[in-house]
């Protein structure tokens, strides 16, 4: 069973149907008893970091998928779900400070910088399809061509757990992976059969 974290902040549906369509059994919830005892976490996420954290801070989420992360069991995090498991944000914080995340790997997350988007006539929040490059990670495949919705990018404190990138105004980290951790930028449940084979390669980690 796959664990779809419900913390009230996710495009929990797509997801669920996605995997279905998979033939992986999946469920909705926020009981911490159910994600300790699932086979696979996915941590979907669309909104504003801060009221993020705050909700799962609120239902002690936090803790859990910290605990399940440690557990060496197959976690994905989506969208702002891959932006949470990072350090901190700059998305609603004080100049020069961050928000702090879930640190289950250590990074930023980080506003684009007008001066490579906007004054060049790129829009903010990237939305729509990107393709994928210096492809590494077990998930993604040099050439994936994905959706996005996000007005932030991932940096990793470690290059080495960025394993895919892209390209808008800047190159930045489109997917993570550390060990059992994994996470991507863009809505794998929205991109097609590219996104699906993603899925369907993190399903398989769930019933090793």
């Amino acid at each position: 069973m796959i664990a779809i974290i419900d913390y009230g902040m996710g495009n929990l549906a797509s997801v669920s149907k996605a995997l279905e369509y998979l033939h992986y059994d999946s469920v909705i919830t926020s009981d911490p008893e159910v994600i300790k005892n699932s086979a696979g976490v996915i941590l979907p996420g669309v909104g504003a970091y801060g009221p993020a954290m705050k909700a799962l801070k609120e239902q002690g989420l936090d803790t859990v998928i910290k605990e399940y992360a440690a557990s060496g069991r197959p976690l994905l995090g989506i969208c702002l779900g891959m932006q949470l498991l990072l350090s901190g944000s700059q998305e609603g914080a004080a100049d020069g400070e961050l928000i702090e995340g879930l640190n289950i790997i250590p990074g930023k997350v980080l506003k684009f910088p007008a001066d490579q988007t906007i004054d060049k006539g790129l829009k903010v929040p990237q939305i729509g399809w990107n393709s994928l490059s210096d492809v590494s990670g077990s998930l993604p495949r040099e050439g994936d061509y994905v959706y996005f919705v996000h007005s932030f990018y991932c940096l990793p404190d470690d290059e080495k757990d960025c394993c895919a990138k892209t390209e808008y105004g800047i190159k930045y980290a489109a997917a993570l992976q550390r060990d059992n951790i994994f996470a991507t930028q863009f809505h794998p449940e929205k991109s097609g059969e590219a996104g699906l084979q993603m899925l369907l390669r993190f399903g398989a980690r769930t019933k090793k």
